[in-house]
């Protein structure tokens, strides 16, 4: 075993230096990529010691070399420079360690460590859309869908035995604004052949370097958070029955995606004027529900006029707590959202979650199921899952956002325009955040818990079944960036 080891610690690993630019540096990934397909793929560069400073994986090395025949480092680094890097060095195996396993990176509970090449699955089988119903979902299911988690499965049911509902999916016609990373192609979200019946990528749009590519909201994978916008998506509207270790599903299958690009990372202090233009891009669209699965630091008052005027314009806005830092981030601080803490299973506190009076209630954050984003070419769809290790607030907030549109979907969005317009369309996102904090399953905590993680737990059924409250009789919440709101009627 010793032998083994010394061998390995006299591997050379190549570091890169590339540009401050953006737009370059998704030039030199896509350069590197287009070598590796279609064989095989990689999700992202391992992050080096700096912001522009990455390390390209062994296996990937060896990949390049061995195709284009580069019989030597010189000939290896001449490679990396014409492409766009601007140095590179070599390492030991045991200074590869050391650099990759400083400040990690961890996103979603999974430690983002050099990628592995991975080979290109053949494209999914096409969805037989007779059965895309809600009374033919059949399990087992994941327990933060069933009664174990969200009860979203309750609710499903509850749509199979409306007559008014029968032979297609009820919800088929809300839009979902997802202001993330960005989308990739997977068969949970419907793409086959570069279209998806469920992600509106055209109808979205890139704010963040919008002029890098012609792919739109397109997730290029560059180190920060890669995926993530995708892993949420489908905790939204994910539907793939035939996926290996049993059936997935979002909360709302095939709900539509409407994808926002606005960052590469689920920090987003320095983005924040892109998420206050996606959100007025949201309304401008007729959008119904937004999902925001990210969270700043500090407070932005431009972000907190579009959270009013999404609330005005009835738009239901869902937003993560936060985890790690303690302290809810915004814009789930600000009033006139629905903020989600985290729970894991038996609906006990997920312990790094965000906490306090800012959350609203909590949703199943913790041991999820979920799909796996990669970097593909264009056109080809990803099908693989990860095993039961997705965490943060973000997979909270993607229930809220599913169970927001199953309650529109199940009030229908016309009827309930007609009820609440004459007074106000705000009633609408607040009718839905007083329902979900008032019909909730009790979380399993302690008394010394009770009031850091919402009312309790999201119950969709509960929700689904509350009567609604007379148009006129509430009041508004305050105005987002006002004095604390507990949002009572």
């Amino acid at each position: 075993m010793s032998d083994y080891v010394n061998d390995l610690t006299n591997v050379e690993i190549t570091t890169v230096l590339l540009p401050d630019s953006k737009t370059k540096q998704l030039q030199f990934l896509k350069r590197l990529q287009a070598v590796l397909s279609p064989e095989g793929t990689m999700s992202a560069l391992v992050a080096g010691p700096s912001a522009n400073v990455f390390v390209i994986p062994h296996a990937v090395e060896q990949s390049i070399c061995q195709k284009l025949n580069l019989a030597s480092s010189d000939a290896w680094n001449a490679c990396l420079l014409n492409w766009g890097a601007t140095h590179t060095n070599r390492l030991l195996m045991d200074a590869y360690v050391a650099l990759t396993t400083r400040g990690s990176m961890v996103v979603d509970g999974e430690l983002m460590s050099s990628p592995k090449v991975i080979a290109v699955n053949p494209p999914p089988q096409k969805i037989d859309e007779a059965a895309f119903v809600p009374e033919r979902f059949a399990g087992p299911y994941d327990w933060h869908i069933d009664d174990r988690g969200v009860n979203a499965v309750a609710a499903w049911r509850m749509f199979a035995a409306d007559p008014h509902f029968a032979g297609s999916l009820p919800w088929a016609g809300i839009r979902v604004a997802h202001i993330d990373t960005g989308y990739t192609e997977h068969a949970a979200l419907g793409w086959e052949h570069g279209q998806s019946s469920t992600v509106r990528a055209d109808e979205g749009k890139d704010f963040w370097d919008g002029s890098a590519d012609t792919d739109g909201p397109r997730d290029p994978f560059l180190p920060g958070f890669p995926g993530h916008g995708t892993r949420i998506s489908a905790a939204i509207a994910g539907y793939y029955p035939t996926a290996n270790g049993g059936p997935f599903y979002g909360v709302a299958p095939g709900v539509q995606i409407i994808p926002f690009r606005v960052t590469d990372s689920v920090i987003i202090d320095h983005v924040q004027n892109s998420v206050r233009d996606a959100i007025d891009k949201a309304i401008a669209t007729n959008c119904h529900v937004v999902n925001i699965s990210l969270g700043a630091l500090r407070p932005s008052k431009s972000l907190a006029a579009s959270l009013d005027a999404a609330y005005e314009a009835g738009l239901i806005v869902v937003c993560a707590a936060g985890q790690v830092w303690g302290e809810v981030i915004y814009p789930g601080r600000f009033n006139r959202c629905v903020t989600m803490g985290g729970v894991g299973p038996g609906l006990k506190p997920w312990r790094s979650a965000a906490k306090g009076i800012h959350v609203d209630l909590s949703g199943p954050a913790d041991s999820i199921r979920r799909i796996r984003a990669e970097s593909l070419p264009p056109k080809t769809t990803a099908t693989e899952l990860a095993d039961q290790t997705g965490d943060g607030t973000s997979y909270a907030t993607a229930c809220c956002s599913g169970a927001a549109a199953l309650w529109l979907a199940w009030h229908g969005i016309d009827a309930l325009r007609d009820k609440y317009g004459p007074t106000g369309l705000w009633q609408i996102p607040k009718v839905f955040k007083y329902l979900a904090t008032r019909y909730v399953t009790p979380g399993n905590w302690t008394a010394d818990d009770e009031g850091n993680y919402g009312a309790g737990v999201l119950n969709i059924e509960a929700i689904l079944k509350a009567p609604l409250p007379g148009a006129g009789t509430m009041r508004p919440e305050n105005l987002a960036y006002g004095t604390f709101d507990d949002g009572s009627l």
